[in-house]
């Protein structure tokens, strides 16, 4: 019996040497592989970049004409401005709804963590997008899976959207008769573009984390609806999006 003893002391100091000297495994160490996959330069997100770049102008051209014609007392120009100022918006916040739902569509196909990025409050300045964010983003900080808190982000994003969106419905069927109201208006929806602008980048960035994420055969998918999706709101010229492309 006391053979079998010295043998089974033999046998735990001979694994406990295994381990010490790590006999067996291979000498070199492993890289660790990156958490999260980073962007790539994806001419994808050059033509999205484009494109919303192009529409957020403008806007922004269109809504400071606006004022300036409003404040140089030429009234009924600054509403025809404002005109071309709502039907832009429109096709801009269509463009980032279809983003955030093509998203969200092949957002089950990645194949790495995608990481998501916090909507700070502070970083917008219209009072229902602040108010939103501050009661919405403290939801995250329970969970804990990087595609599920990143789902989180694009729902989030759309509900701002769309709540932002009837923001700037609310104001445009009733900008106001006299210029007091008016120029009031006009305040409100300087804070809601720079708001919307705001989104847009946030869209983009997630949409290009997951795009990095995604497996090589779901790029020619997603490629042909980004062309269908640019293409019903092109405000770029068929030879810069050749470009872009």
């Amino acid at each position: 019996m006391v053979w079998i003893l010295e043998i089974g002391i033999l046998a735990v100091v001979a694994v406990a040497l295994r381990r010490v000297l790590r006999l067996g495994k291979n000498s070199l160490p492993k890289q660790a592989a990156p958490r999260f996959r980073r962007p790539a330069n994806n001419p994808l997100c050059s033509t999205l970049v484009s494109e919303i770049d192009a529409h957020t102008s403008i806007l922004g051209v269109a809504l400071n004409d606006a004022i300036d014609e409003l404040a140089s007392g030429r009234a009924e120009i600054a509403r025809c401005m404002l005109g071309v100022f709502s039907s832009e918006r429109k096709r801009l916040i269509e463009l980032v709804v279809d983003l955030q739902n093509l998203s969200l569509k092949y957002l089950p196909t990645v194949q790495y963590p995608v990481e998501a990025r916090t909507l700070n409050p502070e970083s917008f300045r219209s009072e229902p997008v602040c108010e939103f964010l501050k009661r919405h983003t403290d939801l995250e900080q329970f969970v804990f899976r990087s595609k599920l808190r990143f789902q989180l982000q694009l729902r989030l994003l759309r509900r701002v959207t769309a709540l932002l969106n009837e923001s700037f419905e609310e104001v445009m069927s009733d900008p106001g008769t006299d210029a007091a109201a008016f120029d009031g208006a006009l305040a409100k929806l300087d804070l809601y573009f720079h708001d919307l602008d705001l989104l847009s980048k946030e869209t983009l960035l997630g949409f290009s984390a997951e795009l990095a994420s995604l497996p090589n055969d779901m790029v020619e998918d997603i490629t042909a609806e980004i062309s269908a999706l640019t293409s019903r709101n092109t405000v770029l010229s068929p030879a810069a999006s050749a470009v872009q492309q």
